[in-house]
C-alpha cells in the first residue's frame, strides 16, 4: 500500500482517536475541546512517534509566521496534558526532555479510514460550542457534580451569585461534565453582550446556528426545539433577567426536552427553578500560626498561589508567606475574580505591598486579562454592571449599608439607613432585593438573620455614599444606634449576656468607635460609646482593644463628666484590662480606686460588687493577701445589702481563694465546697457579664490545688480537667486561662504528668497570644521552662526560668513568681550550682513572708534543705531543721502532699545519717494517711524509698 499523509488517516492512541484533517480529537465517542495550538502540538507530536521534537521545531511548527517565547509552548504543553490525562492512572503520552524538546512515548496507530466505522464529523465537533477552557477550575469539583445531578433531575438550574464569584466557569465546566447526556449537545447564550431585552431570542437562534426570519422568533425557534434533547446555558442574565426568564418560560413549555442551565446575579423566579447561590472559595479563618500546607488546604489560598505562580515564575505559598496570603484571601471574601486579580500584582507590590494595598482594593484590583468583557477588566467595573441594575431606592439604601461592619439586622438598617422618603418596611423590602441581585448576604443564625456586604462590595459601596456627600451623617447614625443598643441592653436586668448579645455586632462598635475619635468625628459620642461597650470587649477576651478604646476615651472626658456612671464604668473596664495586658501597675489600682469611689458616691450597690472583685483581683494578683481577703470580706457585707443569695456565694468563692494563698487550705475548701454546692448562675455567661469570669469554675479550679495540698492528688486532676472542660464549653479566653495557667498546668505539675502538663500549657499559650493576654503568656512561659527542667533539658529550662521570673517580677504577679523562685532554685541544684540556688531560695522565702503567700512556705523551705544537703558547705543540722519546718508548716496548713514531699527529704537524710529505723517509721506515717494518687510522682518516690533504701528495717 503507497504511503499516505497522517493527517489523511485516524490516528489512534490510549482511548483517543485523532483526525487531523478534520481536526478533531474524540476519546471514546466523545468529542474533546483543545485549543487550536495544543491540537497543533499534539499532531506535530504523533505524526513522528517516539522521536524527540526540538522546542525549536515545535515553535516553527504551531507559529510560523509569528516570534513567540518558549513560555507559550509551555503553556500550550500543559493544557494539552490536561486534556489527554497525561500522568492520570499511569497513562503517559507527553515526554519532556529538559532543556531539548517533547517526545510522544505511547503506542501510535495510523489507520486507514476506509476500514474503519464513519465518523460523523459534523455532529461530533457541532454538539456544542463551549469555549476552550484554558485554566481549571479550583475548589468548585463538589458544587459541579452537586449541579449536574440536579440538572439530570430538574430542568431549570440558575446559578446565582456576586459579580466575580465564577457563575459562568461553574456553569461551563457543569455544561461539559454533561455534555454526553444531550444527544442535541449543550449550547452557550451569553447575554452580557446583549443590550436590549428584545434580543435575547436573537442570542438563542445565533448561538443555535438559526437564522432570524422574523422580529419575533421565539416561536419558530421552539418548534425547532420540540424533539430536541439539549441543555441551554443562559449565561448573565441579570440585565436582561425579564426577557431571559420570559424566553426560558416558553422553553421549557414547548420542548419538554430541553433543559437550561441560568447564571445571574438574582434567580430568574420561575416556577420549578431550582436555584444555587455560589459560595465564595473558602479562605483560612485564623492566620496566625498558619503553615504552607495548612493554608494550601484553601481552595482561595490555591487559586492565589496558581495565579500568582503565572505571573512570577517562582512564587510559592511558604511558612513564612502563608499568613499575609490567607489574609488576603479572606479580605477578597474568597471571591475568584479579586483573587486573581491580587495574584496578578504580586510581581508589582509583593505579598507585603498587597496586605497594605487592601484598603484601596478597588484600585489595586483592575488587572483584568485582554479578551475580559469589560465588567471583569476591574472590580468596580464588576460591580458598576450590578449597581446600574438597581432603582433608584435600591443604590440609595445600597450605599448607606456601607456604614457597617461585619453585618447588620433589619433593625439596624431601618434604624441607620433611613431617610425621610425611606424607612421601616420600604428598607426591609430594598435590602430583600439586594440579597436577591447577590449584592447583600444573608446569613440565617440561630437568633436572627445577619445580613452583609462582601468587603469588597462594601468598599464599592463607601465609594458611592462618600461621592453622595452623605457619609458622615450616616456614619453618625451608626454610632448613635449602637451606643443606644448598648445601653437599653446595660439597663436591662433580664439581658444576663451581653456580649454574647453583641459578639456579631463587635466590627460595628469598633467602626462606630473609630469615626466618633477620628478628626470630623464626634469624641463626646464616642465617649458614651466606649462606655457602654465595655462589657463587650471584657465579654469577647478583647482586652487590648478595651484598654485602647477605654484610654481613649477617659483622655476625652470633659469635666461635667467626671464623677458620673459613664466615668465610672470606663474606669472599671479599663482596670480590667490593664490587670491582664500590662499586670500589676500604679495605674491599674488608680483605676480600680476611682471606679469604686465613683460607684460609692453614686450609691450604685451592683458596681460596687463589680469593682470589689476587681480590686480584690488586683490586690491579690499582688501578693497582698491579707489585703485581698480583707476585700472578699468588704464584699460580703455589701452582698448582705441585696437581695442575691448568689452574691454571698461569689464573696465566698473570694475568700476560699484568698484563704488557699493565705494557707488556709481546710477553711479554704469549706468556702469552695460550699460555692459549687450552692451557686447557680442566671445563665452560663452572666457571671462574665456582671464580674468578668464564671464563678463555679473558678472555684472548681482553685479546688483543684487544694485537693492536692489536702492529700488527694487523682481527685484534684478529675477536679482540674473538669473545670478545663467547662472553661472551654463556655468558649471564653480569660476564664480558660486562669483554669490553665492557675490550676490544669500547676496541678499536672504537682502530680508529674507532664504530658497533661505540656498538652494545657500549649493551649494557654495559644490563648493568652491570640487574645494579648500578657499575664497569661507569661504564666504559660514559665510552665514551659518547669517542663522542660522536668525533663532533664536543665540548660535551656533555666535559662527560660530566669527569663519569665523578669518578666514576672515587672507584672507583679506574686503567685507565679514565688513558684517560679522555688522552680528556679531546685534547677539550679540540678545544675549543680548551689550557691545561686540558695541565694534564690532564700529570695523566695524572704518575699513569701514579707508578702504573706503562705501557702508556698513548706515547699520552699523543704527547697532550701534539699539545697543546704546538697551544698556541702554547712552543718548538715541546718538542712535537716529546714525540712522539719517545712513538715510543721504543711502539718499546720493541712497540706498532707507538702509534708510527704518534705518527709521524704528528711528520711533520706535521716538515712544517710544511720538513721534508717526513723526515717522509715516517719516516711511510713505519712504515706499510709493517703487513701489515692499511688501513681503519682511523688508517692511513687516514697515508694521507692520505703522499698529501696529503708526497705527490711523492721
Amino acid at each position: 500500500m503507497a504511503d499516505t499523509n497522517p493527517a489523511d488517516r485516524e490516528i489512534s492512541f490510549g482511548t483517543f482517536r485523532l483526525f487531523p484533517r478534520q481536526r478533531l480529537l474524540l476519546d471514546a465517542e466523545k468529542s474533546l475541546r483543545i485549543g487550536s495550538r495544543a491540537l497543533d502540538i499534539l499532531i506535530a507530536l504523533v505524526e513522528r512517534p517516539g522521536e524527540l521534537l526540538s522546542k525549536h521545531a515545535l515553535i516553527a511548527r504551531v507559529w510560523p509566521n509569528t516570534v513567540v517565547e518558549e513560555g507559550n509552548l509551555k503553556v500550550h504543553v500543559a493544557g494539552l496534558r490536561r486534556v489527554l490525562g497525561d500522568g492520570r492512572g499511569g497513562a503517559r503520552y507527553l515526554l519532556n526532555v529538559p532543556g531539548r524538546g517533547y517526545r510522544f512515548v505511547a503506542p501510535v496507530t495510523i489507520c486507514d479510514e476506509s476500514g474503519l466505522p464513519a465518523v460523523d464529523f459534523a455532529t461530533a465537533s457541532r454538539r456544542h460550542n463551549l469555549p476552550v477552557k484554558l485554566t481549571r477550575l479550583i475548589g468548585r469539583r463538589e458544587i459541579i457534580d452537586n449541579l449536574a445531578q440536579r440538572l439530570s433531575m430538574q430542568r431549570l438550574v440558575t446559578i446565582v451569585g456576586s459579580g466575580g464569584i465564577g457563575k459562568t466557569a461553574v456553569a461551563l465546566d457543569v455544561a461539559e461534565e454533561t455534555l454526553s447526556s444531550y444527544a442535541h449537545g449543550v449550547w452557550l447564550i451569553d447575554l452580557a453582550r446583549i443590550a436590549e431585552p428584545r434580543l435575547v431570542p436573537t442570542a438563542l437562534a445565533s448561538a443555535l446556528g438559526r437564522e432570524v426570519r422574523s422580529d419575533d422568533p421565539l416561536p419558530s425557534l421552539i418548534a425547532s426545539l420540540r424533539d430536541k434533547q439539549m441543555l441551554l446555558v443562559l449565561d448573565n442574565c441579570e440585565h436582561v433577567i425579564d426577557a431571559a426568564a420570559t424566553m426560558a418560560t416558553e422553553v421549557l413549555k414547548g420542548a419538554r426536552a430541553v433543559h437550561i442551565l441560568a447564571t445571574s446575579r438574582e434567580p430568574l423566579r420561575l416556577e420549578g427553578e431550582q436555584v444555587h447561590r455560589l459560595p465564595p472559595l473558602e479562605s483560612p479563618m485564623q492566620s496566625v500560626g498558619l503553615s504552607a500546607n495548612e493554608a494550601l488546604r484553601f481552595p482561595a489560598v490555591q487559586l492565589f498561589a496558581e495565579c500568582a505562580a503565572a505571573t512570577v515564575n517562582d512564587f510559592k505559598v511558604t511558612d513564612e508567606n502563608a499568613a499575609s496570603v490567607a489574609h488576603i484571601c479572606r479580605e477578597l471574601d474568597g471571591i475568584p475574580l479579586a483573587i486573581e486579580f491580587a495574584a496578578a500584582r504580586v510581581d508589582a507590590l509583593g505579598i507585603r505591598g498587597l496586605v497594605a494595598g487592601l484598603d484601596d482594593r478597588l484600585r489595586i484590583l483592575t488587572l483584568g486579562r485582554r479578551g475580559d468583557q469589560p465588567r471583569h477588566q476591574t472590580i468596580a467595573a464588576a460591580l458598576d454592571w450590578s449597581h446600574q441594575l438597581l432603582s433608584q431606592e435600591e443604590q440609595t439604601v445600597f450605599r448607606h449599608l456601607a456604614v457597617f461592619a461585619g453585618g447588620f439586622t433589619h433593625e439596624g438598617a431601618s434604624v441607620v439607613a433611613a431617610t425621610p422618603n425611606a424607612s421601616g418596611s420600604n428598607i426591609a423590602d430594598a435590602v430583600a432585593n439586594l440579597v436577591l441581585k447577590s449584592l447583600v448576604a444573608a446569613d440565617l443564625g440561630d437568633r436572627d438573620v445577619r445580613f452583609r456586604l462582601l468587603e469588597t462590595t462594601r468598599a464599592y459601596a463607601m465609594t458611592k455614599l462618600v461621592e453622595s456627600g452623605e457619609a458622615d451623617a450616616l456614619r453618625r447614625n451608626h454610632a448613635v444606634y449602637y451606643r443606644d443598643s448598648l445601653e437599653a441592653v446595660l439597663s436591662d436586668s433580664d439581658v444576663s449576656d451581653t456580649a454574647s448579645a453583641f459578639a456579631p455586632e463587635i466590627d460595628n462598635i469598633r467602626a462606630a468607635l473609630t469615626w466618633s475619635f477620628e478628626p470630623g468625628g464626634d469624641r463626646s459620642l464616642g465617649v458614651e460609646l466606649a462606655a457602654a461597650s465595655g462589657a463587650i470587649w471584657l465579654g469577647m477576651s478583647l482586652l487590648t482593644e478595651c484598654r485602647f478604646w477605654m484610654e481613649k476615651a477617659i483622655g476625652n472626658l470633659g469635666v461635667g463628666r467626671r464623677g458620673t456612671r459613664r466615668e465610672m464604668l470606663l474606669f472599671e473596664a479599663l482596670a480590667a484590662s490593664l490587670i491582664y495586658t500590662r499586670g500589676v501597675q500604679p495605674e491599674t489600682g488608680e483605676a480600680w480606686t476611682n471606679a469604686l469611689r465613683i460607684a460609692e458616691t453614686l450609691g450604685d450597690t451592683e458596681h460596687r460588687l463589680r469593682t470589689l472583685m476587681g480590686f480584690w483581683g488586683y490586690r491579690q494578683t499582688a501578693g497582698e493577701y491579707e489585703i485581698a481577703e480583707t476585700l472578699a470580706r468588704q464584699f460580703c457585707d455589701v452582698a448582705k445589702s441585696t437581695d442575691d443569695p448568689a452574691n454571698l456565694l461569689i464573696g465566698d468563692r473570694m475568700i476560699g481563694w484568698s484563704l488557699h494563698w493565705l494557707g488556709d487550705q481546710h477553711n479554704a475548701r469549706h468556702y469552695l465546697d460550699r460555692v459549687l454546692n450552692r451557686y447557680v448562675a442566671v445563665s452560663p455567661r452572666s457571671d462574665i457579664n456582671r464580674f468578668r469570669f464564671d464563678q463555679r469554675i473558678l472555684s472548681r479550679a482553685m479546688l483543684a490545688r487544694v485537693l492536692w495540698m489536702q492529700g488527694f492528688p487523682d481527685q484534684a486532676m478529675r477536679t482540674a480537667h473538669m473545670a478545663a472542660a467547662e472553661a472551654e464549653a463556655l468558649d471564653h479566653a480569660v476564664s480558660r486561662c486562669i483554669v490553665l495557667a492557675g490550676s490544669l498546668c500547676q496541678v499536672s505539675l504537682y502530680v508529674g504528668d507532664l504530658v497533661s502538663a505540656e498538652r494545657a500549657v500549649a493551649r494557654l499559650l495559644h490563648d493568652s497570644s491570640t487574645h494579648g493576654l500578657v499575664l497569661w503568656q507569661c504564666w504559660g512561659r514559665s510552665h514551659e521552662a518547669a517542663i522542660r527542667v522536668k525533663r532533664g533539658d536543665t540548660e535551656n529550662g533555666l535559662r527560660l526560668l530566669r527569663t519569665t521570673l523578669i518578666e514576672l517580677r515587672e507584672l507583679r504577679s506574686d503567685v507565679r513568681y514565688l513558684e517560679t523562685l522555688g522552680e528556679l532554685a531546685e534547677a539550679f541544684g540540678l545544675a549543680g550550682d548551689t550557691a545561686e540556688g540558695l541565694a534564690t531560695i532564700d529570695e523566695a522565702v524572704t518575699h513569701s513572708e514579707r508578702a504573706g503567700g503562705r501557702w508556698a512556705v513548706a515547699e520552699l523551705l523543704r527547697i532550701k534543705g534539699e539545697l543546704l544537703q546538697q551544698s556541702g558547705t554547712t552543718d548538715i543540722s541546718e538542712a535537716e531543721s529546714c525540712l522539719q519546718k517545712s513538715i510543721d508548716w504543711a502539718r499546720r496548713q493541712g497540706a498532707l502532699s507538702w509534708e510527704l514531699r518534705a518527709t521524704s527529704s528528711l528520711a533520706r537524710l535521716w538515712h544517710q545519717q544511720g538513721r534508717t529505723i526513723e526515717a522509715r517509721e516517719l516516711l511510713l506515717s505519712v504515706y499510709r494517711r493517703f487513701e489515692e494518687g499511688f501513681e503519682t510522682a511523688d508517692l511513687q518516690y516514697a515508694k521507692r524509698l520505703l522499698e529501696g533504701d529503708l526497705a527490711g528495717i523492721c
